[in-house]
């Protein structure tokens, strides 16, 4: 049924290079802070930055699709990409990259929350396997932008992974901005987000999207410095990045239709089942090689779960409020993703990434205890 909506392609192929311009840097961190010198607490400040602004933007604006706004605000996103992409390339100290990681983490607060209520909006059947979809492009896009770096920098320099990144951006901006889109229905009244929190259903499902979400701030701020620090080339951090990402790619629209016939939430709980553990081992692994062997296992489990959360999200939010509901979500994650991404850093150095790698596997098993809790809550109330 997606694949005959209006503006369906280049919706994903959008949505793939917003991706591919906010993770380019993450396989330059550990060469940005030779060339610059900043220290290990400059590489959460620069990942957690977008986190933050992130955040803030999907509480305050992601509430606007719900209210007519949803194609402005899936350019306005784009545009961003291309703008703080450009930044990254000119930049030329720790705050001038802080401020182009912001600009950048705001063109995913603009776009993912409206691109997501607009492929709920399609139809009521088969939604968790259209996410799974859109975030399969997501994720493809994500973890190409750490190849697109890795491949670049050694022989063109810091620059021109960050040009190439906005380069695509502005391509995806240029596809989509003649399309017509659905519109997803209309909230009759302004207001935030926060308010869905008082169903125990979108507690349940924010809970098991932060579960899932959380190891991502400590992957995005020291996994670059942790194989450095193995002998891993800049190469090698790229594909491990693409070794997660092409499994979740290819199975996520696969996990969206599991999702849709065995229940979301019982797929989201199997999927945990293992992120914990095998975010947990990442520490104890001295091998770049089976690291990136890991990393691929990881991608086919979030392929599964991952779906099934957005999918949770979709299932409890009312009529009208699909882009807050999911906005409220995308922006709790990021608030787990800030904290964990400026704390990273400073505890890679502290207490190694043995124990680091253990406390992530924990804050995955705390929350989706707290997900289930309130799941049972919405079931009994019910």
């Amino acid at each position: 049924m997606s694949r005959r909506v209006s503006g369906w392609y280049p919706l994903l192929i959008a949505t793939a290079s917003v991706g591919i311009a906010n993770s380019v840097v993450f396989s330059l961190l550990s060469n940005l802070q030779d060339k610059y010198g900043f220290n290990d607490a400059g590489l959460g400040l620069i990942a957690g930055s977008g986190f933050v602004v992130g955040l803030v933007g999907q509480v305050l604006l992601a509430p606007l699709a719900d209210h007519g706004h949803s194609k402005r605000l899936l350019l306005a996103g784009l545009g961003t990409a291309v703008l703080g992409s450009v930044m990254f390339a000119l930049a030329g100290s720790l705050l001038t990259l802080v401020l182009a990681r912001m600009i950048v983490g705001l063109s995913n607060s603009l776009f993912g929350p409206a691109a997501r209520a607009i492929v709920i909006s399609i139809g009521p059947d088969n939604i968790p396997q259209r996410l799974g979809s859109l975030t399969g492009m997501e994720l493809a896009g994500f973890v190409t932008g750490p190849v697109v770096g890795g491949m670049l920098v050694g022989p063109f320099g810091l620059r021109t992974p960050f040009l190439v990144a906005g380069g695509f951006a502005l391509a995806g901006m240029l596809m989509l901005a003649p399309r017509a889109l659905p519109q997803p229905p209309r909230d009759t009244e302004r207001r935030m987000a926060f308010d869905l929190l008082r169903l125990p259903q979108i507690r349940a499902a924010v809970f098991m999207c932060v579960a899932l979400f959380l190891p991502v701030g400590f992957y995005d701020a020291t996994l670059d410095r942790f194989l450095t620090d193995l002998g891993a080339s800049d190469r090698l951090i790229g594909f491990s990045f693409l070794a997660y990402g092409v499994p979740f790619a290819l199975l996520a629209a696969r996990g969206g239709a599991l999702a849709s016939r065995r229940g979301p939430m019982r797929v989201a709980v199997f999927g945990t089942l293992f992120v914990a553990p095998l975010t947990a081992v990442y520490g104890f692994v001295h091998f770049p090689l089976m690291i990136v062997g890991i990393s691929a296992v990881e991608g086919v489990v979030q392929a599964l779960a991952v779906p099934a959360s957005q999918g949770l999200v979709a299932a409890g939010a009312p009529v009208g409020r699909a882009a807050a509901a999911q906005g409220l979500a995308g922006s709790a994650t990021l608030l787990v993703a800030a904290v964990t991404a400026y704390s990273a850093g400073g505890l890679y150095g502290a207490v190694g990434p043995e124990w680091m790698f253990l406390i992530a596997g924990s804050g995955v098993v705390l929350f989706v205890m707290l997900a289930v809790s309130q799941h049972r809550r919405a079931v009994a109330l019910s």
